[in-house]
């Protein structure tokens, strides 16, 4: 704000016009504002011109993916499962504990996608992902939520590839391909007041998501929407989540993966290809208990995709 004072100042002080003052300073006062509001906001994660991913091969236990630009291709034929997992909240070694019991229970899996809130420090998501991600044998997507500074992610996503862990930014990665399915990636918060990360967080636009829903209800086989933040849905009678996260007319998704809108797991469920655009979170994983209720154990969850049909199972730690 200091820059649009001085700005005004020397738009008011400096210089020889004939033209009034006051025709002068408006509008040097409306571009000062404009541009420290814009210099206030977090960053667009979900735009479609953003920043892209850099073109690589990948190699995962039997599978082979293929990143660049905005999208990430399994080169397979076949089923595919899917693990999930959000908001482990940092680095409590009774966390990091919970996430190592999570992770031998998604062995199987060919790809896990973390919906955000997993630590708020460099430290934190060192940690977390050190715990989830070093030594798999599937790559991880990364999403920031509304806990992550995008610097700190970008540089725990450096440091993971630098030891050969497979992690991914899951601001980059916004549409992931499989053979039966299409992944539509949404970061961040809609909104700047959710964000804990303030204006080094993520944050994504209604616009931004609308493309990706229609360009989402296109795709052939099953079309997943993954975001932070839950869709629009109706708890103890009162509308809750985004509508931005809705599919809305000329669009249609048939699964809307979410990070946890409280602490527990969607419980075991099956569908096709039938846009229901069915709510399905992992819960949360974090052990130390945080809500109000009775404590539940940290859960994730896995998706499997089989031809059109698919079908979820929560897991919880085995402690």
């Amino acid at each position: 704000m200091l820059a649009g004072v001085a700005l005004v100042t020397a738009v008011a002080c400096g210089g020889r016009s004939s033209a009034p003052v006051g025709s002068r300073l408006g509008p040097a006062v409306t571009a000062a504002l404009a541009a420290a509001g814009e210099a206030r906001e977090p960053w667009r994660c979900a735009a479609p011109d953003g920043p892209s991913a850099a073109t690589e091969t990948l190699t995962a236990g039997a599978r082979r993916w293929q990143v660049g630009g905005h999208v990430m291709k399994l080169d397979a034929t076949g089923d595919v499962a899917i693990g999930v997992i959000a908001d482990a909240a940092g680095s409590a070694p009774a966390t990091l504990a919970a996430l190592g019991r999570l992770r031998s229970q998604l062995e199987h899996v060919d790809l896990v996608i973390a919906l955000g809130g997993m630590g708020a420090t460099r430290a934190e998501l060192d940690a977390a992902y050190a715990a989830l991600a070093d030594r798999a044998t599937w790559p991880v997507v990364a999403l920031p939520g509304d806990l992550e500074p995008v610097d700190a992610l970008v540089d725990t996503v450096a440091a993971a590839r630098q030891r050969g862990t497979l992690l991914l930014d899951g601001r980059l990665v916004q549409r992931i391909e499989l053979p039966a399915a299409t992944i539509a990636l949404v970061p961040g918060a809609g909104a700047a007041s959710r964000l804990v990360a303030g204006t080094g967080g993520c944050g994504y636009r209604a616009p931004d998501v609308a493309a990706a829903l229609i360009e989402l209800t296109t795709r052939p086989g099953l079309r997943i929407l993954a975001s932070v933040e839950a869709p629009r849905h109706v708890t103890r009678d009162q509308p809750s989540g985004e509508l931005a996260l809705t599919a809305g007319a000329g669009q249609q998704i048939d699964i809307a993966l979410h990070g946890p809108t409280g602490d527990a797991a969607t419980p075991a469920r099956t569908g096709h290809r039938t846009g229901a655009a069915v709510a399905l979170t992992p819960g949360s994983s974090d052990a130390m208990p945080r809500l109000p209720g009775p404590y539940r154990r940290p859960s994730a969850g896995v998706l499997t995709v089989r031809g059109s049909a698919w079908s979820w199972t929560p897991i919880e730690d085995v402690k």
